[in-house]
C-alpha cells in the first residue's frame, strides 16, 4: 500500500490552499529556497539553487502539455502559469508545514494561484512520461476547477486528472490495486466521491476506482458528454443532480451499470483510451444516425487533440466526419427553410431549396431524410403546377372565346390548392371560375337582350312600314 501511495500523485488543492492561508513560521523562512525563474511561452518555471537543469528539462515539454490539455477541454486558463520545482520533500515541507504527515506526495496544484508544484526528488524513481504525467494531471484540475466554478467534488477531480495522462507503468499497477479490491468487496460506493478523506485515505483504492469510473462514463457516453457534466457541475446542488441532467440516469443506475462493466475494464479495457487512442466509432454512429449537431460538438473537442498529439490517420478521418456532419447541419437548415416555404405557400422557393437539400442528403447517403425531402419536393412541385393552372387559366379568360377552357383549369387549380390545405389561392381559382360564370352570364343575357331587341325591330318595321301596292 505505502509503495503505491507514493507512485500516486497526490493532488491536495484545498489543503493547498489552507497551507498558504496560513502565516509560516519564522524559523522556517530562512530555510525556505532562493526561487529563480525560467520562462516559456506558457509558464513561469521557479527552481532552486542547483537545478536548472531540471528546470530546462522540464521547458522543453511543458508548453505541450498546456496545449493538449486546454485542447481536450476546449477551455485555455490564464498564462504564465507558474510551475514551483521544489527540490525536495524537506523544502516542500518548510514551505507547506501541514502537509508534512502526508505521504507519497508528488505534486500538487493550487487552481487559485493559477500554480503546478512538483518536488524533483520524490520524481527519482518515475519514468520520463510519468514525470510529464504530474504537469498533465495537475494542470488538469485547474482547468477543471475553472470549468465547474470549483464545485466538481474529489472523486471526479481525480478521475478525470488521471484518465488525461498518457499510458505508464503506474496505470498497470492501479488496475493490479482496483482488482484486488474488487475481490475483497473493498470497493467504495459512489458516495465516497464527495469524500476527501475516503479518497485520499485509501489512494490505492480511491485513484485506480475513480479513474474507472471517468473511463465508465467516457467510454459508455462519449468524452464531450463528460465535459458537459464538468460545466453543469458548477451549476447543480451536487454530482448526483449533475449526472443525471446530463446522462439523464440517476447516479444509482450508472453506479450499477458501472458495476457490471468494470470486470471488461479490468479484463483490458483499461488500454482503451478515448484520448490517446481515440476511437471515431461513436462519432460515425452519430453522424450516421443524423445527429450532427452532436457530432460536430464531439469533433470540435476532438480534433485539436488528435492535431496535438499528431494522431494524423485518425486526425484524417475525424476531419472527413466534420465536413459531413457539417454538411448535415446544412442540409438540415434547408430542409428546416423548406418547410418555412411550404408554410409561407411559396412554392417556388421551396421546390429550389428541396433539391439542394436533396442533393446534401444524398451525399451524405441519408435515406430516412432524402424520402422526408422527396414529400417536400412534391408537394412544392405540385404547389407550382397548381400555381401555373391558376395563371393560365387568368390568361384564358381574358378572351370570351376561351372562357370554356378557362372554367375547367380554374377548377383544376382550385382542386390542387385545395388538396395542398391552400385555402387563399384555392379562394383565388374559385373566385376566378365565379367571375367567369359571371361574365359568361352576362354576355348571354346581353346576347338574349340583343336578340330579342332585333325581334322586336323587325315586328315594329312590320307595323309602321307599308308594304308596297302591287301594281
Amino acid at each position: 500500500m505505502r509503495v503505491l501511495a507514493r507512485l500516486l500523485t497526490a493532488t491536495i488543492v484545498l489543503l493547498a490552499l489552507a497551507i498558504y492561508a496560513l502565516p509560516a513560521p519564522v524559523q522556517a523562512q530562512a530555510t525556505l529556497p532562493q526561487w529563480y525563474e525560467l520562462r516559456t511561452q506558457r509558464f513561469a518555471i521557479l527552481y532552486a539553487d542547483g537545478d536548472l537543469a531540471h528546470a530546462e528539462e522540464y521547458a522543453t515539454f511543458v508548453d505541450e502539455v498546456y496545449d493538449e490539455i486546454t485542447s481536450i477541454f476546449s477551455h485555455a486558463v490564464p498564462t504564465p502559469v507558474t510551475l514551483r520545482l521544489y527540490p525536495n520533500r524537506r523544502a516542500y515541507d518548510t514551505a507547506n508545514p501541514l502537509a508534512a504527515p502526508i505521504r507519497g506526495i508528488i505534486a500538487h496544484a493550487d487552481f487559485r494561484r493559477n500554480e503546478v508544484v512538483v518536488i524533483l526528488d520524490q520524481t527519482n524513481a518515475q519514468s520520463p512520461e510519468e514525470i510529464k504525467n504530474n504537469v498533465r494531471h495537475e494542470l488538469t484540475h485547474i482547468v477543471l476547477a475553472e470549468l465547474s466554478a470549483n464545485r466538481l467534488n474529489v472523486g471526479f477531480h481525480e478521475g478525470i486528472a488521471q484518465y488525461v495522462e498518457r499510458p505508464s507503468p503506474e496505470l498497470e499497477r492501479k488496475v493490479t490495486a482496483l482488482r484486488q479490491a474488487l475481490e475483497r468487496d473493498e470497493l467504495l460506493p459512489w458516495s465516497a466521491l464527495d469524500d476527501r478523506d475516503q479518497i485520499y485515505g485509501s489512494p490505492q483504492i480511491g485513484y485506480p476506482q475513480t479513474l474507472s469510473i471517468v473511463a465508465f462514463l467516457v467510454e459508455r457516453y462519449s468524452f464531450v458528454k463528460l465535459r458537459e457534466f464538468i460545466t453543469v457541475s458548477g451549476r447543480s446542488s451536487g454530482y448526483r443532480s449533475a449526472l443525471e441532467r446530463v446522462y439523464g440516469t440517476p447516479a444509482t443506475e450508472l453506479e450499477r451499470m458501472w458495476r457490471e462493466w468494470l470486470p471488461s475494464y479490468l479484463e483490458g479495457g483499461f488500454r482503451h483510451n478515448a484520448l490517446t487512442e481515440y476511437d471515431l466509432t461513436p462519432v460515425e454512429t452519430l453522424v450516421a444516425e443524423g445527429r450532427y449537431a452532436e457530432a460536430r460538438r464531439e469533433l470540435e473537442l476532438a480534433i485539436p487533440w488528435l492535431r496535438n498529439t499528431q494522431q494524423n490517420d485518425v486526425l484524417t478521418r475525424a476531419q472527413d466526419l466534420l465536413r459531413r456532419s457539417e454538411l448535415g447541419l446544412t442540409a438540415e437548415e434547408l430542409a428546416r427553410r423548406t418547410r418555412a416555404a411550404l408554410e409561407a405557400q411559396d412554392y417556388a422557393t421551396a421546390a429550389d431549396l428541396a433539391q439542394r437539400a436533396l442533393e446534401a442528403y444524398a451525399a451524405l447517403d441519408n435515406a430516412d431524410r432524402i424520402e422526408t425531402l422527396r414529400v417536400y419536393a412534391a408537394i412544392a412541385n405540385r404547389g407550382l403546377r397548381a400555381t401555373q393552372l391558376l395563371e393560365q387559366a387568368t390568361t384564358l379568360a381574358g378572351d370570351w372565346r376561351t372562357f370554356a377552357d378557362a372554367r375547367a383549369v380554374a377548377d383544376l387549380a382550385a382542386s390542387e390548392f385545395l388538396s395542398l390545405g391552400n385555402q387563399e389561392h384555392a379562394a383565388r381559382a374559385l373566385e376566378l371560375r365565379a367571375e367567369i360564370d359571371r361574365v359568361q352570364t352576362l354576355a348571354g343575357l346581353v346576347l338574349l337582350l340583343v336578340g330579342l331587341g332585333g325581334i322586336v325591330v323587325g315586328m315594329t318595321r312590320r307595323l309602321v312600314v307599308r308594304e308596297a301596292e302591287v301594281w
